[in-house]
This record gives C-alpha cells, structure tokens and sequence, in this order.
C-alpha cells in the first residue's frame, strides 16, 4: 500500500504519522516505515523530528523481530523479499541513537535505543539505555519488560560461565597477573587462547564444550557460526608464555593430561541449514542470497566458519536426514544486499537434532563417511575394478555430451562439468562415485539415497546401472 492515498493529507504531518501508527497496529510494518520516513520530512523542529524517528525506529525493530519469528517451513514455501533482520536492527539503532541525540531527556527515545541495541546483540549497551530511561521514567512498565528481557540474556552468559569448573581462587592469585590473561570459563590462566569473532577470548578446549550446548558467545550471547576449533592467537598465546611461563607449562601439563586419560569425543558445533537442493561432496554450486533469513545466516557464516549446510525437506516441510556440508569459496555482496556465493560440497552428516534461529533452520550434525575395505583383501580388489569401470563410461558419457553440444547446449554441457568440478582419480573411490553423481542427470530421490549409502560399490553399482540405461537409450544424452 503506497502512503500517498487519496484521502490523505501528504502535507499534514499528523494525519502522515496516524497512518504510519495505524499501519504499525495493523502489522504492516513496511508501509509504517514508509509513512513515518515521509512525515520526516515534514517535521518543522528537533522534538518532533526525534519522535518521528523514535516510531520508526520502532517499525524497523518490529519488523525485524516479525522475520526473525516466521518459520522456516512458511519461508520455503514462499520467499520473502527485502532487508535481512540484521540490516533492519541496524536501521533501528540508527534513528534511535539519532531520537536521543536530539532528545536526550525522552525516554520513550531510550527505550527504542535499548530494544535496538538488544537486536544487534550488544547487550551491555542495551542495559545502560533502558537504565538510562528509568531513571527519566521510573514507572515505565516497557522499559522494566524490555530490561527484563536483556537482564535474562545476559545471565544466559553468566551461567554458562558458572557451568564450567572452576579454578585457582581470586585469593591465590598472584598480583602480577591481571583477570583479562584469565579464561572467564575455567578461571585459569588463558591457555592455547581463540579470539570468537565478537572479539572475545576463551581457552580452546573451554570454547569447544561450550558448543556443545549452544551456538552463541558465552561472554555476550552472540550467535556464532563458527567451528569447534578455532584457531589459536599466536600472538597472545606466545605474550602469555613468555610472562608466565610456569603457569602456562603448568596449562599445557594438565592439557595434555585430560587428553591422555581419554576425554570422550565432543559433538560438532551447530550448523545453519540452507534448505534448497540435494547437494553432493564435491559439486560446486553459485547461489544468490535474497532472503532476509538467509542474508544475516550468510552475515554470520561469513564472520565464523564459512560453512553452512545443504538440505532438503520432504511434502510436510520436514527436514531430510542426509544433508551436505557447504564451504563457502567466494562471496560477493551487492549494492541491493544481496549475496552471490560460490560454494562447494565438502562432508556428509545427518542431522541429529534441529530447530530454528531467526527464521533459519540450525542443526546438530554427525558426519559420516563411506566404510572403506581393508587394502588389499577381496572387496577392495573388487571395489578398484568397478571404479575403473565406472571411470571409464563417465569419460565416454563426457566426450559424447560435448560432441553433441553445440552453441547454447555447449555452455550448458561446460556450467554442468564446472559444477561437477575436478574429477578425481580412480584411486579415490568415494570421491569419484561422487562425482560421477554430480554428472548424471537423477531424480532428487534418488540423489538423496546416494547421499546417504555408506557403502562405495554400492553407489558406483547404481551409477553403472544408470550409464547402461542411457546407453540402450541411444546416443543423445538425457542431460539435453
């Protein structure tokens, strides 16, 4: 619905700023955020300037919780276009920091900076401006629910700190070292200290079993898509060595300590699920990132791991068990928000646990492999045979496709062989069952049964099959 409707006042900053309060009653937070942008531009003086800011600040962060909490199986079903919930908070905080610049005795204007602060996931700030508020306006029922609510998320933090094991006492301290060389997890002196990309520093193994239980930082909360093992920060683990360097021999003692008694193995880290398409190990694929749910998962893979996972969910939008890890190998924002992707397909894994985060689908993967014969015995002598054997039709079925492509056909044979990416050796059993399997044309079924076969010869057995159907065919490939 456009505001200029022909029974409204376009000049009237009141009857503009109705419409846009109107619209937010109604939900239709984009026309709101329309009428409000244009009573900004009718505003005559700095009070009212800020209020029109402060409701649209609002409409902005409405609308960014109204992506955030619809389903992931509504979104697949049908796509939703325009800014992702990140860039909407971000909008938020804009006009909200700019409301308080112009009325900083308002504290309807310090309870839109709180809420946009607490979208962005910068929690502490968000506490110091609905305190800030409540000072103005103690009695405020908004501001105490809103510093309710950001209160819990960062006990969220403090508890998952509490959760750990603690360590030497404050007491036992030296006076030498300060709380910020110290693991706020296991209270000890940093050791083989990662960096999340929120910028705050835990001990390796200490990060790792956080993720266990959650995908978001234990120190702010925020989310993270980031693998189990971050890399170690040389630089300070080096500083942290040379300044105490008892203590953290001491560290890697009882480091290695805890790994020679046999820790059990610790699960993955949460993955994000990008719901489109089987994918295989191998393939590589161009994705353009339009939705809002999917633009701030690609935000957050882009600052942590680079990895998402590919799947596909059945007639009642329930996931599949067989999915594929994706690495992300190029990204190119667009002036319009946009992503463009290059990825490739990296590890199998079944989901095993999965629920939903800001309108995107997280999972808890186990990967897995195919079980591989022991060298030299039958089965392997067996499973070279039927690779070779199936190496050689792949060429074959190859240099008949680009044979018969010409003009237009020709860039569709070259984009599926990029697609299927390098071939590799025959050698390399598993891997080349998967890329013959990126080649043939296959019904989405099917692709997704081989996905999930942890057996090679049984995967090169149905491709096999697969090259004697097109054969008795004839000679013009499916794939045209």
């Amino acid at each position: 619905m456009d505001v200029s409707t022909s029974d409204l006042d376009v000049t009237d900053i009141e009857a503009v700023k109705n419409k846009g309060h109107r619209e937010v009653a109604a939900g239709q937070f984009e026309n709101a955020i329309n009428a409000f942008s244009l009573a900004l531009k009718l505003a005559r003086d700095p009070s009212e300037e800020a209020r029109v800011l402060s409701n649209r600040s609002g409409a902005f962060a409405s609308l960014c919780r109204k992506l955030r909490s619809i389903p992931a199986a509504q979104s697949e079903a049908q796509a939703l276009y325009g800014l992702d919930p990140f860039t909407l908070a971000q909008l938020a905080l804009k006009d909200a920091e700019r409301a308080v610049t112009l009325q900083p005795k308002w504290a309807k204007a310090h309870l839109q900076l709180g809420s946009a602060f607490y979208l962005v996931e910068r929690y502490e700030d968000a506490q110091a401006a609905l305190l800030e508020g409540l000072a103005l306006e103690p009695g405020s029922p908004s501001l105490r629910e809103a510093l309710f609510a950001v209160r819990e998320a960062l006990s969220n933090a403090a508890s998952t700190s509490a959760a750990q094991p603690s360590g030497t006492p404050r007491s036992a301290r030296t006076v030498e070292r300060c709380d910020d060389t110290e693991c706020i997890l296991c209270m000890k002196l940093l050791y083989e200290p990662v960096t999340t990309p929120c910028g705050h520093t835990f001990c390796r193994a200490c990060f790792a079993r956080t993720t266990d239980h959650s995908n978001k930082c234990p120190m702010c909360r925020t989310v993270l898509h980031v693998g189990r093992q971050l890399p170690v920060t040389v630089a300070l683990a080096s500083v942290l060595e040379r300044s105490f360097p008892d203590e953290y021999a001491a560290r890697r003692d009882e480091s290695r300590s805890t790994a020679a008694q046999g820790t059990p193995a610790a699960g993955e880290a949460p993955l994000p699920l990008f719901v489109m398409s089987c994918m295989m190990p191998g393939e590589k694929m161009a994705l353009n990132i339009f939705e809002p749910r999917y633009r701030l998962m690609v935000r957050r893979c882009m600052e942590g791991a680079r990895r998402f996972g590919m799947a596909t969910v059945g007639a009642s939008h329930t996931l599949n068990n067989f999915a594929c890890e994706c690495e992300i190998l190029e990204c190119q924002p667009q002036p319009d928000g946009r992503f463009y992707l290059e990825v490739v397909g990296r590890r199998r894994f079944t989901i095993q646990q999965s629920w939903e985060q800001d309108g995107y689908r997280v999972a808890m993967p186990q990967f897995f492999g195919d079980d591989a014969p022991q060298p030299g015995s039958t089965e392997a002598i067996e499973l070279a045979a039927l690779a070779a054997a199936v190496e050689a039709r792949a060429d074959a079925w190859v240099d008949r496709v680009k044979a018969y492509a010409r003009g237009r056909r020709g860039i569709r044979v070259m984009e599926l062989l990029q697609r299927a990416g390098e071939k590799p050796a025959a050698a390399c059993a598993e891997a080349l069952s998967f890329w013959v399997a990126n080649l043939l044309p296959m019904e989405a079924a099917d692709l997704l049964r081989l996905l999930g076969l942890t057996h090679t010869r049984d995967r090169l057995a149905y491709e096999l099959a697969l090259f004697d159907e097109h054969s008795a065919a004839g000679e013009t490939c499916a794939v045209m």
